[in-house]
């Protein structure tokens, strides 16, 4: 069997033929169960359970299975070479495909290549802008480590004169550092123009006096 045929196949019947052939060997073999397990309980029952008669069942369990192994092999083989089998010549066209034309178009071919190649230079430039955009994520990274061996030094400190949880107090640390930082922009905005003049002044008399010494 082609993989044409297989293909046509599965198409029409929705299924693979290899599909259907396993779930009716797998149905006799659930049978072929039952009926041993309907022996099995009425040997006991007529029986008393021996070694003969586990090894009896044993037996007749296996030749079973060897005969439906053997001829459900050859139902497999019939069955893809006849009942699934198309024959090479003959030319099948499913329903819902009737009516389509599947000639070859010159001007429908230039325009699927030419999407084609639109897509693939989509494609190159996006993995273009990826490459780059790993490159730089890759450069912050190491820097990131870098500045992360630097600082390495806080925990140590903390660790040290015991300073925990290191987190929170760092976050306080840097709240007090801003809040100073407000206060003297404040001050320095609140300085009038004229007191710096002042204070300049001064500075100059110092320089002047200590030079004529």
């Amino acid at each position: 069997m082609t993989q044409n045929t297989i293909e046509t196949l599965v198409e029409h019947f929705g299924f693979a033929p290899i599909s259907a052939i396993d779930d009716v060997i797998n149905s006799v073999n659930e049978l072929l169960y039952t009926a041993i397990m309907g022996l099995e309980q009425f040997v006991l029952s007529e029986l008393k359970s021996s070694e003969e008669v586990d090894q009896g069942i044993h037996q007749v369990e296996t030749l079973l299975e060897s005969l439906v192994d053997r001829h459900f092999d050859m139902f497999e083989i019939y069955a893809l070479r006849n009942i699934f089998a198309i024959p090479d010549k003959l030319e099948i066209v499913l329903s819902h495909r009737e009516g389509m034309d599947f000639t070859s178009d010159q001007a429908k071919e230039e325009y699927v290549d030419q999407e084609l190649d639109a897509m693939r230079k989509k494609v190159k430039a996006m993995n273009y802008k990826l490459k780059e955009e790993i490159s730089r994520t890759d450069k912050c990274v190491k820097k990131l480590e870098k500045w992360k061996e630097r600082l390495s030094f806080l925990l140590t400190t903390a660790k040290h004169y015991n300073v925990s949880p290191v987190i929170d107090t760092a976050r306080l640390v840097t709240d007090q550092l801003l809040a100073i930082k407000r206060t003297t922009v404040s001050l320095q905005s609140q300085v009038d123009g004229e007191k710096l003049k002042q204070f300049a002044s001064i500075s100059d008399e110092r320089e002047s006096f200590v030079s004529t010494m």
